[in-house]
């Protein structure tokens, strides 16, 4: 089944870039130097924040998931985008994911919970906009506003085109959910499941 195996390989491909994420600070131990220009901060461990980031105004906590990320979209907002099968777990402790799939379609949804990333000081849209400026991503754009929390187109490249979406949402200053939705026919069917996939999970954690 092509259409599959394809959905598989922008999974894998999702997965690729959350480990580059956590594997990369984009930093060289040893002293800073100012780049010209500049005044050094008086406190050289604390990097200046990225004006490009937005804040989260109002953080949510998504701890009593990183032991299982299917719960953070519900079997009724599932059977809303079409999938019926339970989702399944790469069991990956590093960064909680889940994915599901429609049977003998391309049609998927795969979502990671970037607790792993936090925990690595690259984590929220942050980490994404770190990775971006070190070369592991090749594409990032902002993306709209879901429900009052920011969130951001990203990828090795922009595939949106193709009918393959990945947003993530900034759920704290500090934490992302990332979801790709995969093997659409066009960007308008794939990124809006992604946005709905993020709108049931912003819900699921305002309901913790």
């Amino acid at each position: 089944m092509p259409n599959v195996l394809r959905n598989r390989a922008a999974v894998a491909a999702l997965v690729l870039v959350f480990v580059a994420v956590a594997g990369c600070t984009g930093e060289t131990p040893g002293k800073p130097t100012p780049t010209p220009g500049t005044v050094p901060s008086s406190d050289s461990s604390v990097a200046p924040e990225d004006p490009n980031v937005p804040k989260v105004a109002n953080p949510l906590d998504a701890s009593a998931f990183v032991g299982d990320a299917c719960r953070l979209l519900p079997v009724a907002a599932a059977a809303e985008l079409g999938f019926t099968e339970p989702g399944e777990s790469n069991n990956d402790p590093s960064n909680p994911d889940c994915s599901w799939n429609i049977r003998g379609k391309a049609d998927g949804l795969h979502l990671i919970l970037g607790s792993g990333n936090r925990e690595k000081g690259m984590g929220g849209l942050a980490g994404l906009h770190k990775a971006k400026k070190s070369g592991q991503l090749r594409f990032l754009e902002p993306g709209p506003d879901v429900d009052g929390y920011p969130t951001v187109y990203f990828g090795i490249q922009d595939r949106r085109a193709s009918g393959n979406c990945d947003l993530a949402v900034g759920v704290a200053d500090d934490l992302s959910v990332s979801v790709h939705a995969g093997g659409y026919d066009n960007e308008q069917e794939s990124c809006g499941n992604a946005q709905k996939a993020v709108s049931a999970v912003i819900k699921t954690l305002k309901g913790a």
